[in-house]
């Protein structure tokens, strides 16, 4: 007997009718809708708004102007077209939004923040951006199985990678850094390192989607190595560093499918790695320094952890509210002593952790952490499960993304559409099926 299953997880995209045209009744409208929504929310159109400069815009520059009035107008109609495709399915969408309380904690935890903030109308239309990049999350993982919910995130960083290159060959005063990091390429980013990420993300999307969607492989294998030659050319050892420690964790996953016995011979192998590079970090941290391209203090960033350690000590326990510390004008906030200390101003806490301590306190670092730590503990359960090649190098690249940069509940953003839809799918209850 064979068992049903949707049309939209069986068909492609674009299926053709008998006379060989498209068969536009048959079009998976959602798919599309989640495509177009991931695209804005990739920001790939950023540069071509504010400019290429002088080459050398720095990240926190690029994403105070993607805050203007004219690209907030942007999303709008993501919101849109997010809210209908909620409220077609508002019980299952609901269903599905409890099972991942922690996720759905955590926003709570930054709406209430609302009430102690020192800029309550910023963090009003902050939570307005953030509440929606997160639902997004949770509809992709709603919607679709493992297979489709790659193919929605493999179309998007598509469009980003080929569009990058076509800025580094064509448009090499958009695509290509001149002045802070000359020749390396930024595509469609304001950075060079902004580049590495993303496609630090993009790999293991292209390759899990490659293996999850055989009819198509050949095309995502293909995008899979244009996004580790992207990584190359933005010069951005850190991305590469983390994409391969991502990566690693495909040959164990392998290993695990295969059978128990070679399963946990490459578990303990990886421990083992993982207790020899802690070794190497204690015995001789310059070593691992040299290799990810930073100075024992990641570049100045443990001067700012410091100073962002100080005002944390003022407000241990609320913070001082969602999005409202970095673009405080008063003169007396947080972020005018941090800069004060720094000599230089400061747009972000480049570390998840001090940065969702410093705007939600104890109690919303503490929800963060867990919603981290269980997602990988769900994760390692699954570990011989087909999605797992794409949601274990995912959450390693942003766990070690997240040590120097912000990324937890980021407006906007691509990376948080795409943990939301993880840890979101790791609390459902999984299903062979969906491992085919």
């Amino acid at each position: 007997m064979i068992t049903p299953t949707r049309v939209s997880d069986q068909a492609t995209a674009m299926p053709l009718d008998l006379a060989g045209g498209v068969d536009w009744r048959r079009i998976d409208i959602t798919f599309w809708a989640c495509v177009f929504a991931t695209l804005i929310f990739s920001q790939f159109y950023l540069l071509l708004f504010t400019g290429p400069g002088t080459g050398g815009a720095t990240p926190q520059s690029s994403a105070a102007n993607s805050q203007s009035a004219v690209l907030r107008l942007m999303f709008l109609p993501v919101y849109l077209v997010v809210l209908v495709a909620i409220c077609a399915r508002p019980f299952r969408f609901a269903a599905v939004l409890a099972r991942s309380w922690l996720l759905t904690g955590l926003l709570v935890i930054a709406i209430s923040s609302v009430l102690w903030s020192l800029q309550p109308d910023v963090t009003i239309r902050r939570l307005v951006a953030v509440v929606f990049t997160t639902l997004t999350g949770v509809l992709l993982a709603e919607r679709f199985e493992w297979p489709k919910t790659l193919e929605v995130l493999a179309c998007t960083y598509a469009v980003v990678v080929s569009l990058s290159f076509v800025f580094g060959i064509f448009m090499p005063a958009y695509g290509v850094m001149s002045v802070d990091f000359p020749g390396a390429w930024r595509g469609v980013y304001g950075f060079k390192n902004q580049l590495g990420y993303a496609m630090s993300l993009a790999t293991p999307t292209f390759l899990a989607c490659a293996l999850a969607n055989p009819q198509r492989r050949r095309l995502w294998l293909g995008f899979t190595g244009a996004a580790l030659l992207l990584i190359v050319l933005s010069t951005s050892k850190t991305a590469l560093v983390s994409c391969l420690a991502g990566m690693a964790f495909v040959p164990l996953v392998a290993l695990c499918r295969i059978g128990p016995v070679l399963g946990i011979g490459a578990i303990l192998a990886a421990v083992g790695v993982l207790t020899l590079g802690g070794a190497i970090y204690a015995l001789a941290p310059e070593l691992v320094f040299e290799l990810i391209g930073r100075d024992a203090t990641f570049t100045g960033r443990t001067l700012i952890w410091d100073a962002i350690s100080r005002q944390i000590e003022q407000r241990p326990l609320t913070g001082y509210g969602y999005g409202a510390v970095w673009d405080d004008l008063s003169g007396w906030g947080p972020v005018a002593w941090i800069s004060n200390d720094q000599g230089f101003k400061i747009f972000s806490a480049h570390n998840t952790v001090l940065g969702v301590w410093l705007e939600l306190g104890l109690i919303g670092v503490t929800a963060w952490l867990m919603l981290l730590i269980g997602a990988w503990l769900k994760g390692l359960s699954r570990l011989a499960t087909a999605p797992a090649y794409f949601f274990l190098p995912f959450l390693a690249i942003f766990t070690l993304h997240s040590l120097t940069e912000s990324d937890a509940l980021i407006q906007n953003d691509l990376g948080w559409v795409i943990f939301s839809m993880t840890v979101t799918k790791l609390a459902m209850p999984f299903r062979r099926a969906e491992g085919a």
